[in-house]
Order: structure tokens, then C-alpha cells, then sequence
């Protein structure tokens, strides 16, 4: 596991809000136009997901298939980009490459960019931790400080760590675990931080989780309540559905 690799997170430890797909309540999810309208926002920090292609190409979409966002049908992992490709959202978008996103996010915009890895099997998911790890190697070393993978997929993330060692990464944990199983499971996925659901955070287990020298990350915040709640736990940074505005945890 690498050292206490804050990534995404300034000298002061102030709470970095990042933008879960995007714009997502202002534009479609995952698309370039999320992700610009984000930018324009203030968001210093933005939220992918990204899956493989059946001949190998990495596309930025949440769901394992492309029914729910597209009109289209099918498995992305059964699906070649050149049919993913023409597919339409909403009549106006398609599902972008992440190199796409990558350039538009990290090179053009300057931002930080935060890649789920998912995928529908475990073999589809160690497929995506190597052509991921291959992608991101290949960028130059000032772009990959700006990037972190997450994932639920704990043996592909410690593939693609030791594959991509220079990239920070986090285990994605939702469920009534206590601090000690949240530490062992990142230490288990090689994992420098963790992202966990709100719902399961304590002030106890950000406390652990930092001790363990694991950054902590929350998802997928709306409600101002649930941030308000959150805002004494020291927590390193939220991935929150947009709200239109950018809302700080903490005073700069």
C-alpha cells in the first residue's frame, strides 16, 4: 500500500466536493457535456465510470449494460465500441472513450479525475484493470498525478496498482462494516484510501481509516442534511450527485 497519498485533497485537509458523473442532474450522465458544465461549475474534481468494450476499448458509462442510458440494448462487455459509439443519449449525446474524457477533464480543464473501474464479471473486471493500468501508463507523469481509480472490485484494483503504481486508488465499501474490516479490506486491495457509503461512516471509522494512513471518501451526497452531519467527520472528500451549485464541507 503507498503512503497517506491525498491525491485529490489540498494541504489543508478541506473536504474536495467532486462531481458524481458530472452535471448529472443538468446534462446526462458520464457525457462530455456532464463533465464540461462540471468544469464550469467549480468543480476541481470529477467522477467517471468506466467499463471495457468487447474488442478491448475503455467507454466511460455507469451501468453494465447500455439499456438504461442509451437506445440501445446490450452488455457493454458483448458490445464493440464502433456500435457503442453510435449509440444516442437523449438524441444529442453518446457515450464517450475515456480518452475523451481524460483529455477533456485532466488535459484541456486542469482537473482531477476520479475513474470507477467497473465491469459484470470477474474476469471482465481483471480484463479492465489491465487496459486501464496500459492506458494511464502511457500518459505523461504530470496527468496521472491527477488521476485515481476506484473500485468495488478488489482484486482487479490490486492487479491494476501493481500494474500502475504511480496512480492512487481506493476500495469503493458500502455496508456496516467496522473500522477494522474497512482497514484490513483496502490493505487487502493494496488500496490507498477508501470510498465508503455515507450511511456507514463514523467520526470512529474516519478516525481508524486515517490512522491506517488511508484517505476516506463518501458517496453520492444530495441532501443537505446527510452534508451537514458529515461535516465534523474529517472526511477527505465527497462524491456528490450535482446540486448545481458547489457546496463546501468546510471553510477554505
Amino acid at each position: 500500500m503507498g503512503a497517506f497519498h491525498l491525491v485529490c485533497y489540498d494541504g489543508a485537509m478541506n473536504t474536495v466536493m467532486i462531481a458524481h458523473r458530472g452535471a448529472q442532474l443538468i446534462a446526462p450522465e458520464n457525457t462530455l457535456t456532464a463533465f464540461k458544465l462540471a468544469v464550469r461549475k467549480g468543480f476541481r474534481a470529477l467522477e467517471c465510470d468506466v467499463q471495457l468494450t468487447k474488442d478491448g476499448h475503455l467507454v466511460v458509462i455507469h451501468d453494465e449494460t447500455v439499456d438504461r442510458t442509451t437506445d440501445g440494448v446490450g452488455w457493454v462487455s458483448q458490445l464493440e465500441q464502433s456500435k457503442i459509439s453510435k449509440l444516442s443519449i437523449g438524441g444529442i449525446e453518446h457515450i464517450p472513450s475515456l480518452q475523451a474524457v481524460f483529455y477533456e477533464v485532466v488535459v484541456k480543464s486542469k482537473r482531477k479525475l476520479i475513474i470507477e473501474l467497473k465491469a459484470d464479471t470477474h474476469l471482465h473486471a481483471l480484463k479492465t484493470a489491465t487496459a486501464l493500468a496500459s492506458f494511464l501508463n502511457k500518459i505523461p507523469p504530470r496527468y496521472r498525478k491527477l488521476i485515481e481509480v476506484h473500485s468495488f472490485w478488489y482484486e482487479a484494483l490490486k492487479m491494476f496498482t501493481r500494474d500502475c503504481p504511480a496512480v492512487t486508488t481506493a476500495a469503493i465499501i458500502n455496508g456496516g462494516f467496522t473500522g477494522e474490516q474497512i482497514v484490513n479490506l483496502a490493505h487487502d486491495a493494496e488500496a490507498s484510501g477508501v470510498s465508503l457509503g455515507y450511511e456507514f461512516i463514523s467520526p470512529k471509522v474516519v478516525r481508524q481509516c486515517h490512522a491506517a494512513k488511508l484517505f476516506v471518501d463518501t458517496w453520492a451526497i444530495s441532501d443537505g442534511t446527510v452534508m451537514k452531519r458529515l461535516r465534523p467527520f474529517g472526511i477527505n472528500a465527497v462524491v456528490e450527485n450535482f446540486t448545481g451549485t458547489l457546496i463546501k464541507l468546510r471553510p477554505t
